[in-house]
C-alpha cells in the first residue's frame, strides 16, 4: 500500500524533516497518480505546483520557435520539478512526460506556499535545490552549444562518472531518450558511441559503459 510520507521522504530536501512536519506536508499533497509511458504528466497550460516522482522516469521539455521538442531535464525517482513556479505567477512553459510507467505525487502551489511560510528552513533547502538545478541546466546547454555530438556524449558520461563515483555507468534511459536529451538523433548517438569505443575511450557492454582510466 502506498505510504504518502515515504513517498515524500524520497525527496532529498524533505528526507530529514521531523515526522510531525512531514504529516503537514502530506496534507498539501495528492498521491499516487499513475501515468503510462508517453503520457503527459503536466502541460504548459496547467497551474504550477510541485511534482514528485514516486516511481519511474519522466522528461521535462519545452518547444522551440519551430515547434521542435527541447529536452531540459530527466527526472528519476525522488526528484522534483516545479520549484520555479512556486515563487512567481508566471508559468514556465514546460511539459512533463512519462518515459515509462510512472507514479507521481503532486503538491498544491497555494497550500505548499503556506507550508513554506511556516517552515522557512524548507524554503532555503528548496531554493538551494533550485539553484543546483539551474547549474545543471546551464551545463546541459553548454554541452549542446560548445561540443560536437561525440564530445557531448563523452562529457555527459564523464559527468555521470563523477556523480556516481564509478567509471562503470549503467544507462538509466533508453538510448533514444538520452539522445534527445543531448540534442542529437538516436542514430548519431549509436554511431558516435561506437567511434568513442574504437578510440579506446570507453567500452560498451549492453546498458553498461566503462570509461577507460587513461581517458578520464
Amino acid at each position: 500500500m502506498h505510504d504518502p510520507e515515504k513517498c515524500l521522504s524520497k525527496v532529498e530536501i524533505f528526507k530529514t524533516l521531523p515526522h510531525e512536519i512531514k504529516e503537514k506536508l502530506v496534507a498539501t499533497s495528492k498521491h499516487q497518480q499513475h501515468y503510462r509511458a508517453g503520457s503527459i504528466i503536466k502541460s504548459a497550460t496547467e497551474d504550477g505546483g510541485l511534482i514528485v516522482i514516486d516511481q519511474g522516469k519522466a522528461k521535462v521539455f519545452s518547444l522551440d520557435e519551430d515547434g521542435n521538442e527541447v529536452v531540459l531535464n530527466i527526472l528519476k525517482m525522488g526528484e522534483i520539478e516545479g520549484e520555479g513556479e512556486l515563487f512567481g505567477e508566471n508559468k514556465t512553459n514546460t511539459w512533463i512526460e512519462a518515459l515509462e510507467d510512472t507514479a507521481v505525487c503532486s503538491i498544491d502551489k497555494n497550500k505548499f506556499q503556506k507550508f513554506l511560510e511556516d517552515n522557512p528552513a524548507v524554503t532555503l533547502k528548496l531554493l538551494n535545490n533550485f539553484g543546483e538545478k539551474i547549474v545543471q541546466v546551464q551545463r546541459h546547454e553548454m554541452l549542446k552549444s560548445a561540443f560536437n555530438a561525440k564530445e557531448r556524449i563523452w562529457e555527459y558520461l564523464k559527468d555521470q562518472s563523477i556523480e556516481t563515483g564509478s567509471k562503470i555507468i549503467t544507462l538509466s534511459l533508453k538510448k533514444k531518450d538520452l539522445a534527445a536529451y543531448l540534442g542529437i538523433s538516436a542514430e548519431t548517438f549509436s554511431r558516435q558511441l561506437k567511434i568513442l569505443e574504437k578510440e579506446g575511450r570507453l567500452k560498451v557492454k549492453g546498458r553498461k559503459i566503462e570509461l577507460k582510466e587513461k581517458s578520464v
